[in-house]
């Protein structure tokens, strides 16, 4: 697993740390390698980061993200897809050891989807794609292994769903995916993959989601979804003003799209992306702020932008 150390106070880049700071608590995220939370992740760490915290994103499927939650290995997650991961979340909400803290975007979707002229053409329900097997050649395009609409495609397939019983995922990482789909949608080819959004690739491509009401591929269907910050169960306790500030760090879908279109289609790194947009954006993080103190003591907003 990849481990990025963020060790910057302030979009200034200044240093943080200064001697006697070694024994700041540590807030450990995991990161799914979507671009949306990957983004999200960052500009939480650098506000943390300017409380007077360090923090370590962890890289990984949101199911090994979740065991070390468990473990209490991790301490936070922004991206829990509800209700695709409600298999994987409700178990361990239920045994006590994470809590879905807030809706960080209520405005998601997740699903698989196709191109317009597919959807003008008829291919409008997960029922419409068997029969077009071979248009499709037989293929979904997925996303990593672990993430939850994976998942539900696999169960969907091993129950012959909607006919899907033949078919294959072909996963992959989410780079991946897109510019198969792309190059296939750029040559007229027929294409099915999982879409979601907020996400670049609703603007870039003319996209439809498809409905389902046969039984075993409703969750495969476009619907609207939730997306939660999870944390432990102890954090609230352990780290009472960052569980704070991450409660009230709800990002509006545009805001999350925006970051993804400048971190993937601009080609900026994550932290350069957090970086830019948090130098431009006072009014909201001071949202996100309000109330909350630094750990020292002081106003949050002050730690990151000054008096």
């Amino acid at each position: 697993m990849k481990v990025v150390r963020n060790l910057f106070i302030s979009l200034l880049m200044v240093t943080f740390f200064a001697a006697g700071a070694s024994a700041a608590p540590t807030v450990k995220f995991g990161v799914p390698s979507w671009p949306g939370v990957t983004v999200k992740s960052e500009v939480a760490c650098r506000i943390l980061q300017a409380m007077g915290y360090e923090t370590e994103q962890i890289v990984a499927s949101p199911s090994i993200i979740l065991k070390s939650m468990e473990i209490a290995e991790l301490d936070a997650y922004l991206g829990g897809w509800t209700p695709v991961e409600d298999p994987m979340l409700d178990p361990l909400i239920e045994k006590g050891v994470i809590e879905k803290v807030v809706a960080n975007i209520e405005e998601a979707a997740v699903g698989l989807v196709v191109p317009q002229d597919l959807y003008e053409k008829g291919i409008r329900t997960a029922e419409d794609l068997d029969a077009n097997k071979e248009r499709f050649g037989g293929k979904i395009y997925g996303i990593g292994a672990g993430s939850g609409i994976n998942d539900e495609i696999e169960k969907a397939i091993k129950a012959d769903a909607a006919g899907l019983g033949d078919w294959e995922l072909v996963a992959s990482s989410t780079s991946a995916m897109l510019a198969q789909a792309g190059n296939m949608m750029e040559k007229g080819d027929w294409v099915v993959f999982v879409g979601w959004q907020p996400h670049w690739m609703n603007i870039a491509h003319d996209l439809e989601y498809l409905d389902s009401e046969t039984e075993g591929t409703s969750e495969i269907a476009g619907k609207t979804s939730i997306v939660y910050t999870v944390t432990t169960d102890e954090f609230n306790t352990d780290y009472p003003q960052a569980y704070a500030f991450l409660k009230q760090f709800v990002v509006p879908s545009q805001i999350q799209s925006d970051w993804i279109f400048s971190n993937k289609r601009d080609g900026l790194s994550p932290e350069k992306t957090a970086e830019e947009w948090l130098a431009a954006n006072h009014d909201q993080v001071a949202k996100w702020l309000d109330g909350i103190k630094a750990i020292d003591g002081t106003p949050a907003i002050d730690a990151i932008y000054g008096n």
